[in-house]
């Protein structure tokens, strides 16, 4: 009797401690339940664009697709989709922003990424550039307000630009003079006011001068002979730095010298006419 008094109370115990820790083991799974975390990770694999995660409900995953599928098409690629959509997981902000955030992966040269775990947002691949890294990080910033924390692992890799043709300083010469002779430097009367003729004359040596980026240039500029020799003479210098700057403000790197003759050097033309004078005024560039 004793014996059995003290298996039955044995037996009491147990369901007693059953009943305790039972409730308390459930409700932790539930718990843990409730707070499983959506996840997405796209990516570029073989030419392929592929989505992967845990989603909350179909409208999320019909808005992310409907986003691929546009990208898709811009890149002439598949969409592979291997999301999964799981009713135990509670919709979140952040995942509005997701179809945003895959426009990213448009602009990335090589290896983009995106991954989300429900807590950071990590972003991977290459750019061609800083303004490139600018619009990934302006998408990214809705996802960050929504309370994602960002890893940025985009890398800026600029492609060297090929070094600019370049051509015998004797061929250049002639370039040079031939474009002179079709479409002078002009300016307005007496002043060293640049006309649009004059900036689109200018335009062309720069494409020139853009072939021997380490040539010195001199820029020599003339006057006719009509009034002073020494307002000429001013005259001639002003203009030759407005032609000077006007170069430089255009990104030519030449080391460049304005000197202005006046009225000093042999004329075009000694005709008294205007056409004659119109020739005497003239710029020139000498390597």
């Amino acid at each position: 009797m004793r014996r059995a008094g003290i298996v039955t109370g044995g037996i009491v115990a147990l369901i007693l401690l059953a009943v305790v820790c039972f409730p308390r083991h459930l409700s932790s799974l539930t718990r843990s339940a409730a707070v499983t975390s959506a996840t997405i990770h796209a990516s570029f694999e073989q030419g392929n664009l592929v989505l992967r995660g845990s989603l909350p409900n179909e409208r999320s995953k019909a808005a992310i697709l409907e986003q691929a599928y546009v990208l898709s098409a811009k890149g002439r690629m598949r969409v592979i989709d291997q999301f999964v959509v799981d009713k135990q997981i509670h919709a979140v902000v952040w995942m509005d922003t997701v179809p945003q955030l895959l426009s990213i992966l448009g602009v990335m040269t090589e290896r983009g990424s995106i991954i989300i775990d429900g807590r950071s947002l990590v972003v991977s691949g290459q750019v061609a550039g800083h303004r490139e890294k600018a619009e990934v990080l302006q998408a990214v910033a809705p996802a960050i307000r929504a309370g994602l924390r960002i890893e940025d692992r985009v890398t800026v890799v600029s492609k060297a630009s090929p070094p600019p043709a370049t051509v015998p300083l004797s061929a250049l010469q002639l370039l040079l003079n031939q474009v002179l002779a079709k479409s002078s430097i002009d300016f307005e009367p007496k002043s060293a006011t640049l006309t649009s003729k004059g900036q689109a004359a200018l335009d062309q040596i720069i494409v020139l001068l853009r072939k021997a980026p380490d040539t010195p240039i001199e820029i020599a500029s003339h006057t006719d002979a009509v009034g002073e020799v020494e307002s000429n003479m001013q005259l001639s210098r002003r203009r030759a730095e407005v032609v000077k700057q006007y170069l430089i403000g255009h990104g030519l790197t030449n080391p460049l010298t304005a000197i202005g003759h006046g009225s000093t050097r042999a004329p075009h033309s000694s005709g008294k006419q205007q056409p004659g004078l119109q020739r005497n005024e003239r710029i020139e560039f000498l390597m």
